[in-house]
């Protein structure tokens, strides 16, 4: 199975009634964790990186990581370069090894957005890269007007025509979620993410995934969502068990043995989240 184009990761997730589970990774440790609980679900993994994170290591470097543990992973793993907001960013990702890659260009008018995504998908697909892009505003979950206010949320007609004239692989759409901690309980808009899946075929992506409460994710992964983005949930849980397991008696690689155990649990019950019909690998 081993390395996996995200196109045919997030289409394997629709045929079969989950999510494909993208989980933002920063070096070998959180990688490998992710890696592990995909395989003990026996479910397909998407390693992600935010490009803001490149001063603590660079993309090649991560990549290189990633796609080497791919390659030797029971499940299909995808590596994706997560949110670029210009065109070279977004590039960028194609000569250091990212075999998906995303430009997100919500915070421009419409007809920006679909220009710039038009080149970022002709340039990309040059190379078989798939290409995620973001219509809606998707903004920071320590606002509540970021989430709660529907003028924010993607518009399904809008979404027809952003794909069409875009060409994107992927659609990340804004229901009422966002990125980060909640100020409160968010609540998705399940009702219009089943219009925007009536509307469109392209694979749909819920970003802002951690600390949604577990059945309104279901719900979305029944509605359309093929891909759920998890950051903030997972890096507090691998700070908190770290620090737990260093503040005790143990060697460092004994330490991080025992916080792995713990991520790794918690990053299953992620994937149970996103998979309904309980489906497997085989």
């Amino acid at each position: 199975m081993a390395l996996e184009n995200v196109k045919t990761i997030v289409r394997c997730a629709d045929e079969n009634g989950f999510a494909a589970l993208a989980v933002n990774v920063f070096d070998y440790v959180t990688a490998r964790w992710a890696i592990m609980a995909a395989e003990r679900e026996k479910l397909p993994v998407i390693l992600a990186f935010y490009p803001g994170w490149e001063n603590f290591i660079p993309l090649k470097i991560i990549a290189d990581i990633c796609l080497n543990l791919a390659r030797h992973a029971k499940v299909p793993i995808g590596v994706h370069l997560d949110h670029s907001n210009t065109f070279n960013a977004a590039m960028s990702g194609i000569p250091t090894g990212f075999q998906s890659i995303m430009f997100d260009g919500s915070a421009l008018p419409f007809e920006e957005n679909v220009a710039i995504t038009r080149k970022v998908v002709d340039s990309a697909h040059l190379f078989g890269v798939d290409v995620e892009a973001e219509l809606g505003f998707v903004g920071s979950g320590g606002s509540r007007e970021d989430f709660m206010n529907t003028e924010h949320y993607t518009d399904p007609k809008m979404a027809a025509k952003f794909i069409e004239l875009s060409g994107a692989d992927t659609l990340a759409v804004a229901i009422g979620n966002a990125h980060g901690a909640y100020a409160c309980e968010p609540h998705l808009d399940i009702k219009r993410l089943a219009e925007i899946n009536r509307t469109i075929d392209t694979p749909l992506v819920l970003h802002g995934g951690s600390c949604i409460p577990s059945e309104q994710v279901k719900e979305s992964v029944r509605h359309g969502i093929n891909k759920v983005n998890l950051a903030t949930e997972f890096l507090v849980k691998c700070k908190l068990e770290t620090a737990a397991k260093f503040g005790g008696n143990g060697d460092v690689l004994n330490c991080l043995d025992k916080a792995g155990e713990e991520v790794i649990a918690f990053l299953q019950t992620k994937f149970r989240s996103i998979n309904p019909s309980g489906y497997q690998m085989r």
